[in-house]
């Protein structure tokens, strides 16, 4: 089937919403590498930390992505992206001039606002630029806005926060995504909804009830997405706290600890991220349970390297395991991705990214820190980060699951073309 668009096009639309995606998450990664100069300024506690970098950019998110992801299935999903993306990076830009803490908590929740309209529109556009069998692969390429955020948000917003202060570093990342939000309105054309999917599956968007009840429906679906959930609440729950933990434990000041989480965030999780995804297309080919079984060993993996990074006795041995953790705990963010587009139908795709971006978002990155913050007020940081750790290998067991009817549930979907079909079943 010839492709409505070039590659060399497709190509630069996925890196445009890497673009995008990679300031996005350097707000996020910012706001976990000043939690210490915040915390003195402001005065408040890990818990409120915790509340201010979760639970707050959570509630917008959690009441606007599926009323916004309902209208992308009928109406311009690029527009709605592109609004997203002037939103978040205007409400970034105001936690650098908040006066207090009750200002900086309304601009992290207009963050929340920005995100939940931009995120499923852009997944469900991604998976209509892409076939099936290669949507893991362009997930992968999209997921590399983790690390490559990572690395901006803690080694470029530390250096600029330890000499222009804390907010200069807000300021610096939501700027650019203005720019951003221009290119996106001006350059991505709105693709065929169902391009790659038999004729008929995209003919009307079907009541939001449909899309629950392919969620039940899909076994497999939800042992995923409860080991992704998972996965998400120790990755939020941890990783906000690690450059506090660096400088408590080992003396390291913000920027030498944010150039720590930004090395360590950067090459080592791009791996993660990429192997997640070409691996899972690569051998989800032969057998379609490797889609889960390959972040389940990630997960696996995750724990125990954790739990050593946080025992360790010198910054050098713990920045040392916290690389081998990143090269792993990643490995399920593109499989998660593509593994639900897949058994949606077109109209659906948007609804269901905003279903798991709810769940992903409110438990993950609004429980996961509060958590962790709260463990640490009760027990010390480093217990409390020993003890997030943990759920990787509860995350891991869910994934095994998973991969038992994931092929039956890929293959039973009944816009699945008959060539996935057969591969699914293998």
């Amino acid at each position: 089937m010839e492709a409505p668009f070039s590659r060399l096009y497709r190509l630069w639309v996925l890196a445009l919403f890497l673009f995008v995606a990679t300031f996005g998450f350097v707000d996020r990664i910012i706001v976990q590498i000043l939690v210490q100069p915040i915390k003195a300024e402001l005065h408040v506690s890990d818990a409120q930390m915790g509340l201010l970098g979760g639970l707050t950019f959570a509630v917008l998110y959690v009441l606007l992505s599926i009323p916004i992801a309902r209208l992308a299935e009928r109406k311009s999903r690029i527009a709605i992206a592109s609004i997203g993306t002037a939103l978040w990076s205007v409400a970034t830009a105001a936690c650098g001039v908040a006066s207090g803490f009750g200002q900086l908590l309304l601009a992290r929740i207009g963050v929340g606002i920005g995100e939940a309209a931009g995120a499923p529109a852009t997944v469900s556009i991604i998976a209509d630029y892409f076939a099936p069998l290669r949507r893991a692969s362009a997930m992968a390429i999209y997921g590399l806005a983790v690390p490559l955020g990572a690395f901006l948000g803690g080694a470029v917003g530390g250096l600029i926060a330890l000499h222009w202060g804390w907010r200069a570093a807000f300021l610096c990342a939501g700027l650019p995504g203005l720019a951003l939000a221009a290119l996106q309105w001006a350059t991505v054309r709105e693709p065929p909804r169902g391009y790659y999917d038999p004729a008929g599956a995209a003919e009307a968007p079907p009541p939001f009830s449909a899309v629950l009840r392919r969620f039940q429906a899909r076994p497999s679906l939800i042992q995923f997405l409860v080991g992704a959930t998972l996965s998400t609440i120790a990755g939020y729950g941890a990783n906000y706290f690690v450059a506090a933990y660096l400088a408590r434990r080992f003396g390291l000041d913000y920027a030498q600890a944010g150039l720590v989480i930004g090395l360590v965030s950067s090459v080592p999780a791009a791996l993660s991220i990429a192997a997640g995804g070409f691996l899972a297309d690569w051998a989800g080919k032969r057998n379609a349970r490797w889609y889960a079984l390959i972040p389940g060993l990630g997960a696996a993996l995750t724990a125990p390297l954790y739990v050593c990074a946080f025992q360790a006795d010198t910054w050098i041995v713990a920045t040392a395991f916290l690389t081998l953790t990143a090269m792993c705990q990643y490995a399920y963010i593109p499989a998660a991705a593509a593994v639900t587009q897949n058994m949606m139908e077109p109209r659906m795709r948007a609804s269901a990214s905003a279903v798991t971006g709810l769940i992903y978002t409110l438990l993950g990155q609004g429980l996961g820190p509060l958590i962790v913050g709260a463990l640490s007020d009760r027990f010390g940081l480093q217990t409390a980060l020993t003890l997030c750790a943990l759920l990787y290998l509860w995350s891991a067991a869910h994934l095994a699951l998973a991969s038992r009817t994931l092929g039956r549930d890929l293959q039973s979907a009944p816009f699945t073309p008959p060539a996935q079909r057969a591969l699914h079943l293998r």
